[in-house]
């Protein structure tokens, strides 16, 4: 076992590796699973770095054996990148449940040291972000309003280590007590009006166009969704998100801390979950905390997609994804395959592209210029990858700049 306590003092340099060239993979043929032993060799996985990446986050999401032949001969580089990975998807603190499995001492001491550190940060945002929900879910049910959590420290008790998932803003959709909504959150105004009340700043507050209001709250960004999905953006927006309204029936979660939130049913999360990393992917922000995310409510509840998603590219990516997750993260749900498109994502995935940042010593005027052809880009691909209509999220893109000038030479 890997020595991964949390005294750093105790973290000692690499060492070796029993090679270990056979792996047991599991395939699901006519409704039951058989084992086979194979050495893996995935195509979309070019590097070694990135092989030993994603069996350390599998064996971190299942607790399998870990395929140490992976291991074998790894340099101190190996493992900077495999850091790097990590971070840059924000799964390093799984990684490191992976870890566990590695023999004492395989990973050189200066990575240790920074894979504890973060992990020991991920634990401690997971903590500040149950109080938040908890916090407000209190706040809004002294209103008459009921929070639901959706994603968020709700959606990580479905992950083996909760606290060990990746957290960042928090999402949620509030409506009246018991009440069932259609098309649009019935009291997200009165959620916007207690965090007015209480000092803070709430961006497209009254605004039922925007999707979401927002407002932080103690260091931590959170969403205030009016409804679920940009209904205007791509052609089934709307019937998808009428879907959702329909199937949110929400339910008592336990939290760690020993409070209780609302969150979805798994017929919402289906949809939710996925088309969340959709829209990740079609701006080119894709990454692995998405796949570990989808992994995890496969496992859990499988797969079934409703009739309002099938014939859209948005199916499409779904079962990519399923596939992706069933190849390097252990699940099992059988959906159709189109392998090209499947390492093609899985590349996307590994090595995301952030958004395009202008170069420091631009002028206002090449800033401009910059910042135009980059939202050119973006509206185009999301019109190819996602059936959006270029033209309409340039113009709202253009729009929303001329009533917001500021932002127009903000680097």
């Amino acid at each position: 076992m890997t020595d991964i306590t949390p005294t750093l003092s105790t973290v000692r340099s690499s060492g070796t590796i029993t090679p270990n060239k056979t792996n047991t993979q599991r395939t699901y043929i006519n409704g039951k699973t058989t084992d086979r032993i194979e050495k893996v060799n995935n195509s979309a996985i070019k590097e070694k770095s990135e092989r030993m990446l994603l069996s350390l986050l599998k064996t971190g999401l299942s607790g399998e054996e870990l395929d140490k032949s992976e291991f074998l001969n790894a340099t101190k580089e190996d493992w900077k990148k495999v850091l790097e990975l990590g971070n840059e998807s924000s799964v390093t603190a799984i990684l490191l449940d992976g870890a566990e499995k590695l023999p004492k001492n395989s990973i050189p001491h200066e990575t240790l040291i920074e894979m504890l550190t973060y992990r020991a940060n991920a634990e401690k945002e997971h903590a500040k972000r149950l109080q938040i929900i908890s916090e407000l879910t209190e706040k809004f049910d002294k209103r008459g309003v009921d929070t639901v959590h959706l994603k968020g420290v709700g959606f990580s008790m479905n992950y083996p280590k909760p606290n060990h998932r990746f957290g960042c803003d928090i999402d949620i959709f509030t409506r009246l007590h018991g009440q069932e909504t259609t098309n649009l959150s019935n009291s997200y105004n009165i959620a916007d009006g207690v965090m007015i009340e209480e000092g803070l700043e709430v961006g497209s507050y009254n605004n039922p166009n925007a999707k979401h209001s927002e407002f932080r709250y103690n260091g931590v960004e959170v969403d205030n969704h009016k409804y679920f999905i940009a209904k205007k953006q791509f052609p089934y927006a709307a019937k998808l998100d009428e879907y959702l309204h329909k199937n949110l029936k929400p339910h008592e979660q336990l939290l760690p801390n020993g409070k209780k939130v609302l969150v979805p049913s798994k017929e919402f999360n289906t949809i939710f979950i996925s088309h969340h990393a959709f829209q990740h992917h079609v701006i080119n922000e894709l990454n692995l905390h998405h796949l570990t995310d989808w992994s995890m409510h496969v496992k859990n509840n499988g797969l079934e997609l409703p009739e309002e998603a099938k014939g859209t590219p948005f199916e499409k990516f779904t079962y990519a994804l399923t596939n992706l997750s069933n190849r390097y993260l252990g699940t099992n749900v059988k959906v159709p395959e189109d392998r090209k498109y499947e390492d093609k994502l899985m590349q996307e995935i590994i090595h995301p592209k952030w958004i395009d940042k202008p170069s420091p010593e631009l002028n206002n005027f090449e800033l401009l210029i910059h910042k135009t052809k980059r939202c050119f880009k973006n509206a185009k691909r999301s019109h190819e990858l996602g059936g959006y209509n270029t033209f309409a999220i340039f113009g709202k893109a253009a729009l929303h700049k001329l009533l917001n000038p500021t932002t127009l030479f903000v680097r």
